[in-house]
């Protein structure tokens, strides 16, 4: 049981993995189902037997629900995922994840005839009290991806190529923080996070995100 209550309208930082630090997201099926479960379990009361999940529609069967979170930042890795949250309601914070993780579990089990549990046993979850804690904590989730380019860039490893190769990886709100679009985009229902709460615009924060990788992987 959670010692410290998770409090509404103050920012977390959730993260959990696979059990036994197993894959979670095989593949960009199960990377696209999981961002879609995101966006309708927290958006919608539930999903509907005959709603195709994959192409959100039809949505005339979904019901709409009050948020559960505010998401303002994602990322999802192989073995393990990201977010930062506000919740909006009482418990709202792990009422949405356990929604989450029996939907994808079950999801998961039936896809990879497996059963028992897919996530280790609960969510961490870092308290954002300061403004610059949540800047270093957006950039640090966004540079998630960093080590899946490092080998694969060998003698080419430098800052310039490592910070292009993140910009790219789709399955993270790193686009939208820089003024693009990616695949997490329909997660964010608070757009405005990087300019009103960071006070940042795209350059600022490409140059921010720069020096933390200098600081995280070349120190």
């Amino acid at each position: 049981m959670r010692k410290e209550p998770l409090l509404e309208n103050e920012y977390y930082h959730i993260y959990n993995r696979g059990v036994d630090k197993r894959i979670i997201f095989n593949n960009p099926h199960d990377l696209k189902r999981f961002t879609h479960a995101l966006y309708i379990l927290n958006n919608f009361l539930d999903i509907p037997q005959r709603f195709n999940i994959y192409d959100l529609e039809p949505k005339k069967l979904l019901t709409p629900i009050q948020p559960y979170v505010e998401i303002v930042a994602a990322c999802l890795m192989p073995n393990h995922y990201h977010l930062m949250v506000m919740p909006k309601q009482k418990d709202g914070l792990s009422k949405f994840l356990h929604k989450i993780g029996t939907s994808y579990t079950k999801y998961f089990n039936i896809r990879y005839k497996r059963s028992g549990r897919l996530f280790e046993n609960t969510f961490k979850a870092k308290h954002v009290d300061r403004g610059e804690y949540a800047s270093y904590l957006t950039q640090y989730i966004h540079l998630n991806p960093v080590k899946l380019y490092q080998a694969k860039l060998g003698t080419i490893n430098t800052a310039d190529n490592i910070i292009d190769q993140v910009k790219s990886y789709t399955w993270s709100t790193l686009p939208e923080y820089l003024g693009n679009h990616g695949n997490l985009s329909l997660l964010l229902t608070n757009t405005s996070f990087r300019d009103t709460i960071l006070g940042l615009d795209a350059n600022q924060y490409r140059n921010h995100l720069h020096e933390l990788y200098k600081e995280l992987y070349q120190a």
